[in-house]
Parts: C-alpha cells; sequence; structure tokens
C-alpha cells in the first residue's frame, strides 16, 4: 500500500525510536509505501517481513524507484552505507511491523483523532459501514476500507487520514492471539464494540474461550470514560462487560439489552422492525438482506448512541436503503435466485445466511446450498462442519459441499434423509455439478481460500 502524508526523517526517528544509520532528521518523505510494485519517487520503503515475504529483497529496487529512505531491521545483502548518499535516510528499528504500528499511534495523538473500534466474529464489517453511514449524516467522519484491518491495514489506514476528522470509525481483524491487543494499543479508542463472539480463526486462537480473550482485549486498552457497545445475547460477552469500567451499551434480541428487537416482519424486500429502547418502542422500515443484519443496524445505533447522537435523530436520517457495499448480494439468473455470499464463512456466519435463506418465500422454488470448507477452525473443524451440514439439511431441499471438510458437512446433512452430493475440490464441483430444479433459489458460501465466486460465475453463465 502507499500512502501519501509528508513525514520527516525526525518525525519517523521520534515515533518508532529507530536509530538514523544513513541521511539527515530534515530529509522529507513525500509519504509511505510497503509495496514495491507500485512504488513512487520521494516515499519512504517500509521493509515488512511475513511468512511468504520479506522487504528487505527489494531495497535495491525501492532505491532505483527513487525511495528517499528505507525503514529496516537489518542490514541486507548488498546494501552499504558508503556507497549511498547522504540525501537518503537509512532507519533501523527492532521490528519494522512494530514500528509501523508505533508510527501511526504517534500520528493519531498528534491529530487527536477520537476512534470507534468494531471488533466480533461476525458482522464487523456491515457494522462499520453502517455505522459510517449513520455517523456521516452527522459528522465529518473517516473509516478504513476493504480488508485494511489488520497489523498493517489499520496503521496504514490511519497514515492516510489528512484531515480534520470528528470521528475515526475502524474495523479490527485478528486470526493469532495478541492482534486486537496490539491494533487496541495503537488506536485507542473512545468506542469499542464487539459484534458477537463465534468459533472463528480457531487455529490461531485455539477456542470459543480465546476468541472471546482476543476480542474483549479491546475493551481493556480502550478509554477507560469512554464506551464498550456488546451483543447482550451472548452471556460470555454480558459476564466480560461487566467486569469494565467504561459506559456500557447493549444490543440483541434478549430481554434486558439496553437496543431490543422486538420483531422483524419481512417486506418485500428489507422489514419492518420494532425496538425497544430507554422505555420507547420505535418502528421503522429498512431495506436489508437477512434478518442479522439488523443486528449489526442495532449495533451501529448503539455506536452512534455513544458517540453522542440520540435515537430518535438516527431514525429520522435512516434511509430506506443504506448505501454500503453488502458483501452478500442477491443474483437474478434466469429461473435462478442466488445468494451470493462468497466472501468468507465461519460457523456464526454459515448459520446467519441459512437462517436467511430459511426465511425466503417458497415462490423462490427449491431450497439449495452450495457450502465450501470454513477455514481456519484447527482441530474443532470436523464438528464445526457437520454441525452446520446438520442445521443444513432442517432448511434445504438439496446441498451440495465442496472442499476437504466436505465429507464432515454430509455426514451431519445426511440425517435429514435428503439428497446431497459431495466434491473433495472446487475442480471437481465446477467439472461435475449439475442442478435439475427448474425454480430454485441458491445459497453459495465458504471460506475465501476456496474462491467461490467461480461458482456464481458458472451459475450466472447458465450452467
Amino acid at each position: 500500500m502507499l500512502v501519501e502524508n509528508k513525514l520527516t526523517t525526525e518525525e519517523i526517528i521520534k515515533a518508532t525510536s529507530g536509530i538514523l544509520v544513513n541521511g539527515d532528521m530534515g530529509i522529507v518523505f513525500k509519504g509511505v509505501c510497503t509495496d514495491t510494485r507500485i512504488f513512487e519517487p520521494g516515499y519512504l520503503f517500509w521493509a515488512l517481513k511475513g511468512k511468504n515475504f520479506d522487504g528487505h529483497n527489494f531495497w535495491k529496487e525501492a532505491l532505483d524507484k527513487g525511495a528517499k529512505g528505507l525503514i529496516l531491521e537489518y542490514f541486507p545483502a548488498g546494501l552499504k552505507l558508503e556507497e549511498l548518499p547522504k540525501t537518503i535516510s537509512i532507519i533501523l528499528v527492532k521490528d519494522t511491523l512494530r514500528a509501523l504500528g508505533d508510527l501511526a499511534q504517534w500520528y493519531r495523538v498528534k491529530k487527536a483523532f477520537k476512534i470507534i473500534a468494531i471488533t466480533g466474529s461476525c458482522g464487523k464489517t456491515t457494522t462499520k459501514e453502517f455505522t459510517s453511514e449513520l455517523l456521516s449524516k452527522f459528522f465529518k467522519i473517516a473509516k478504513n476500507e476493504a480488508n485494511y484491518n489488520n497489523l498493517i491495514g489499520v496503521p496504514l489506514s490511519i497514515l492516510s487520514m489528512k484531515g480534520d476528522f470528528d470521528w475515526v470509525v475502524l474495523e479490527l481483524g485478528t486470526s493469532v492471539k495478541g492482534e486486537i491487543e496490539r491494533l487496541a494499543e495503537i488506536t485507542q479508542p473512545q468506542v469499542s464494540a464487539i459484534t458477537c463472539i463465534q468459533p472463528a480463526h480457531l487455529e490461531g486462537l485455539l477456542s470459543i474461550e480465546g476468541v472471546l480473550e482476543e476480542k474483549t482485549s479491546l475493551w481493556r486498552k480502550t478509554d477507560p470514560s469512554g464506551w464498550i457497545v456488546y451483543f447482550y445475547d451472548q452471556e460470555n460477552l454480558r459476564t466480560q462487560a461487566q467486569k469494565m469500567p467504561q459506559k456500557k451499551l447493549s444490543f440483541g434480541e434478549v430481554k434486558g439489552a439496553d437496543l431490543r428487537l422486538l420483531s422483524a416482519l419481512p417486506l418485500e424486500r428489507g422489514f419492518q422492525v420494532s425496538l425497544e429502547y430507554g422505555g420507547s418502542i420505535y418502528t421503522f422500515e429498512v431495506s436489508l438482506l437477512g434478518r442479522h443484519n439488523l443486528l449489526n443496524l442495532l449495533c451501529a445505533f448503539g455506536i452512534c448512541i455513544a458517540a453522542g447522537l440520540n435515537l430518535e435523530e438516527l431514525l429520522a436520517k435512516l434511509p430506506c436503503e443504506l448505501a454500503f457495499l453488502e458483501r452478500a448480494k442477491l443474483i437474478q439468473a434466469g429461473n435462478y435466485v442466488i445468494l451470493d455470499d462468497t466472501y468468507n464463512a465461519n460457523p456464526g456466519s454459515m448459520e446467519a445466511s441459512l437462517f436467511w435463506l430459511r426465511d425466503q418465500p417458497e415462490a423462490f422454488g427449491k431450497k439449495i446450498a452450495i457450502l465450501g470448507d470454513m477455514k481456519e477452525l484447527g482441530d474443532l473443524a470436523p464438528m464445526f462442519h457437520q454441525e452446520i451440514g446438520k442445521l443444513a439439511g432442517s432448511i434445504v431441499d438439496k446441498a451440495f459441499f465442496v472442499g476437504e471438510m466436505a465429507s464432515f458437512y454430509a455426514r451431519g446433512f445426511e440425517v435429514s434423509q435428503k439428497p446431497f452430493e459431495v466434491f473433495p475440490t472446487l475442480e471437481d464441483f465446477l467439472e461435475r455439478f449439475v442442478i435439475t430444479e427448474e425454480k430454485a433459489i441458491i445459497l453459495v458460501k465458504g471460506s475465501r481460500a476456496l474462491k467461490m465466486e467461480r461458482i456464481i460465475k458458472k451459475l450466472c453463465e447458465g450452467r
């Protein structure tokens, strides 16, 4: 990523506690870049290291493309300080990834941004988009885009925010222990929200208790005089929330939630919603795909209230259609209605999508699910796939299971005695699958690693 933001060598040194081994404190950079493929002259090249790459190997390419500086953990092969001009700053740090976060933290303090941080196993992107859209009707806001929600993306997103903003809305993601705590340390939020806790990224977080510990570490780094917003229906979250010093606002369907969803009457597109808050009942219509997204909307309401708004003014500004990029898309392809939910999958989001399919009218025809592997579930992967297979059997008329875990889906599904097929690879599925139903509504969902959008393309081509 290339981030334009004028910074001096002295500021980089101050923020990262780096050591200047070549150059001058007065050298100014146009910004920061971590990728030599998109590098532009005048930028500082930040040499990050990952499992499959090491930016230090591209130091010469960066200089050849006009870098005014390098930030490194070590001297890579071929780099000789005596051969470099003094117009190029070389800065050494202990850890370039941590240093990137340190720079973002320094910049966030310098700009005095007020931060809203959102995490959770499901719905965090949707909630971030809802929150941003609603807040933008009252405040000047900024947000992180796309998937810039990790230890690289969040710092670069913060550094890209050059204006003055009332609120900055950030989605925080994790796959291993400690990521959320570090991101919270970098962002220092005034308002923090957790959408839900579900089994996700268990290869790194090991258990649902590990997921809970990782996500709630956000609250421990949130301003003690600030707010936390959480899903009331999950007892483990309720328990953790009560231990925190911040002001609290909950959402859910269970009695006791501050923002309580009472009912959601399906309309042709969307819902008529009845909501209880502060002893009053509010009714409104909203165009959303899937009932589960109403809980994401309630979470966004809670965040906006914590940011100083009231529910009445939020509802007055709430458009019937929220203009955010929905990951799940409805596509009409001949006699088929396709729910493209191929972005990603874990047990919680898979369950929500199946419930959405269950609630669709019979006029759409047979209900069919094409389900791919849910990745990063560790040793519990077989159990979770079998449970989702069983749930699918109670909802759909027919199923196709794709990937290494397809047989475990099938074990759960076969109890229903409904037709299903198993495909060990996506290629095998694309080669052999046949849908014989004349009219159907089809859910396609799986983890990003499977690239199940290729199935959507096949279905739309009339396969």
